[in-house]
C-alpha cells in the first residue's frame, strides 16, 4: 500500500491543447470577399442610365462598370482580412504570424525542451506564461507538464513526526530532510539503470533518464525553492475498492492504493 499521498492524472485531464487555439471567424466582417462588397461599391457611383442604373435600377452584376468596381475593390478586401488578423494577433490565443515574436518576449520556447513542438504545444506554453500561473499544488505541475505532453505522477514523502504521525500509520520513519524531495514518474519515460555484467564502465551512465530529463529540467525550475523533484520509475497502482465497488478511504478521507 502506498504510505505517501501520491497525485496522478492521466493526459485525458489535461490535453496539451486545451482551449488554447482558438477558431478565426470568416463572415464577412472578419475576411470579406469581393462578392461581400460588390453592391455596396455600386451604390457609391453616381446614379442614372449613364451609369447602368436608369431609373434607380441596380447595376448588372455583368456590367462593365461592375467589373471594373471589383477590380478596385478587391485591394479593400484582402486588406480589410489583413487588418482583422492583426487584431487577432493581439491575443496570445490568435497568434499565428506572430507567435516567434510572443515567444521572444517571453522567454519561450522553453530551454529545457530540444527538438520540434507542434504550433498546439507552442500555444499552450504561450498561454501558461502570459497567464502567469503559479505552480504550487502538485496539481500546478501536472497540468504544467501535461501541456509539454508529458504524462506525470508526483509522490510527495511523509516523515513521521512527532505530535502529527500515529504509530502504525502511513508515515515512514526517516531524516526531515528527505521532506524537502518529491519524487516524479513520468509514463512511458524511457529510465535506465547502470547494471551489473550487462553495463559498461566508462560507457553506459550509471542513471539515465531519456526525454523525462526535459520535464524534470522545467519541473526543478518551478518548484519551490526548499525542494528537489526527482525522478523514478513510473508504477501502475490500483484504487482499493469494496465488493460493491466503494473507495476504502484512510481516516482523513485518502482514497487507499496499491502498486500493481
Amino acid at each position: 500500500m502506498s504510505r505517501n499521498p501520491v497525485f496522478h492524472t492521466t493526459s485525458r485531464g489535461f490535453p496539451a491543447n486545451s482551449g488554447v487555439a482558438v477558431d478565426e471567424p470568416f463572415d464577412a466582417l472578419a475576411r470579406p470577399s469581393n462578392d461581400d462588397l460588390i453592391t455596396a461599391a455600386l451604390s457609391l457611383w453616381p446614379q442614372g442610365a449613364a451609369w447602368g442604373s436608369p431609373d434607380g435600377e441596380a447595376v448588372p452584376l455583368s456590367s462593365v462598370l461592375a467589373r471594373f468596381t471589383r477590380v478596385l475593390i478587391d485591394g479593400f478586401a484582402w486588406l480589410y482580412g489583413r487588418a482583422f488578423r492583426l487584431a487577432l494577433e493581439a491575443s496570445p490565443q490568435g497568434a499565428a504570424e506572430l507567435l516567434p515574436e510572443w515567444e521572444r518576449d517571453h522567454g519561450l520556447p522553453e530551454p529545457c525542451f530540444t527538438g520540434d513542438r507542434s504550433i498546439a504545444e507552442r500555444l499552450s506554453a504561450l498561454a501558461e506564461m502570459v497567464r502567469g500561473r503559479t505552480a504550487i499544488h502538485p496539481q500546478d505541475f501536472i497540468r504544467i507538464a501535461a501541456i509539454f505532453g508529458f504524462e506525470i505522477e508526483i509522490e510527495e514523502p511523509a516523515v513521521f513526526g512527532c505530535g502529527f504521525s500515529e504509530c502504525g500509520g502511513y508515515h515512514e520513519t526517516a531524516s526531515g530532510d528527505q521532506e524537502t524531495y518529491w519524487v516524479v514518474r513520468v509514463r512511458d519515460a524511457a529510465l535506465g539503470f547502470f547494471e551489473a555484467a550487462t553495463s559498461e564502465c566508462g560507457y553506459d551512465p550509471l542513471f539515465s533518464t531519456g526525454e523525462a530529463e526535459q520535464i524534470l529540467c522545467l519541473l526543478r525550475k518551478l518548484a519551490p525553492a526548499w525542494t528537489l523533484p526527482i525522478l523514478m520509475p513510473w508504477r501502475t497502482h490500483g484504487v482499493l475498492t469494496t465488493e460493491t465497488g466503494q473507495l476504502l478511504t484512510d481516516e482523513f478521507g485518502n482514497v487507499l492504493i496499491v502498486p500493481l
